[in-house]
């Protein structure tokens, strides 16, 4: 009999907790259509004397952590109805403006390839063009996928009158916000064998001291022709070494090395001192 009172009592009070919770929850939230008053707090006058009368103010709730700055990835593509000068190519880390959602905000951002069998991504030093799908890598407000994306740009309508408006570039898609997502950007550094023995070549003209020799030694070689190689030794003061390949080098094949860097975007400049920060309109 003591088991059951105890258990009755146990269920009493998590019926109370409950009604309580719900209580709170029905006090919280406003029914539809019911007028309400809303104060802001900390807002600048300055920032409200720029505001037009007849603007509307349009009040939004925040998902968690869409309060905060995080490095955000949009899938993007060009249509027809994308208004950019084929003249005038789009580099990476162009101040770009971003509609997403309901926020607008300008960025520099970088465009990669999107793999999606690899986790390492290709760098683009231009916006690609055609119709093609890529990835766009800009600082921004933490804003969770599916949301919509627009990009547009400044362009300038007449020198002589100096009217701007602005450009539709892309349209797309937001991936996430992703900090640990690598956009790689790839240079290639050539030589030429000069004296070929087999598998073994001195190559010329890829570094010019033996220190830069020394400190790539870990790195592998590659030919044009598919071989593979290391670096044995440097020769001389000027650059030359000694290269040992998988297989037997011909004397015009071109040796390389590949060197890879991370990218990053940057923040668009804001005021007279060219100070970076973001600004969400």
């Amino acid at each position: 009999g003591v088991g059951v009172s105890s258990n009755k009592d146990g269920d009493a009070a998590m019926n109370d907790s409950e009604d309580e919770e719900d209580e709170a929850i029905a006090r919280a939230c406003v029914p539809s259509g019911a007028y309400v008053t809303i104060t802001l707090q900390g807002v600048p006058s300055q920032s409200y004397a720029r505001l037009s009368p007849d603007t509307i103010l349009t009040a939004v709730s925040l998902l968690p952590h869409e309060n905060k700055v995080s490095v955000i990835h949009m899938g993007l593509s060009q249509s027809v109805k994308c208004e950019n000068d084929p003249e005038v190519p789009i580099k990476s880390k162009d101040v770009l403006t971003f509609r997403c959602g309901w926020r607008t905000w300008q960025g520099r951002p970088v465009f990669s390839q999107n793999n999606l069998n690899s986790d390492k991504h290709k760098f683009e030093r231009y916006m690609p063009t055609g119709g093609a799908f890529f990835a766009c890598t800009v600082f921004g407000p933490v804003t969770y996928a599916p949301c919509p994306v627009l990009v547009f740009r400044e362009a300038v309508e007449s020198e002589s009158l100096d009217s701007k408006r602005r450009e539709f570039l892309a349209h797309g898609t937001m991936l996430g916000a992703d900090a640990d997502r690598i956009v790689l950007k790839r240079i290639i550094l050539t030589g030429y064998p000069t004296r070929v023995h087999k598998r073994h070549a001195t190559v010329k003209y890829m570094f010019y001291n033996p220190d830069d020799v020394r400190w790539f030694m870990p790195a592998g070689l590659t030919t044009k022709h598919g071989l593979q190689g290391n670096i044995l030794q440097s020769v001389g003061v000027h650059g030359v070494m000694k290269c040992l390949f998988n297989a037997p080098i011909k004397q015009h094949d071109t040796v390389c090395l590949s060197l890879y860097k991370r990218i990053y975007p940057k923040l668009a400049p804001t005021g007279d001192e060219e100070e970076q920060h973001l600004v969400v309109l």
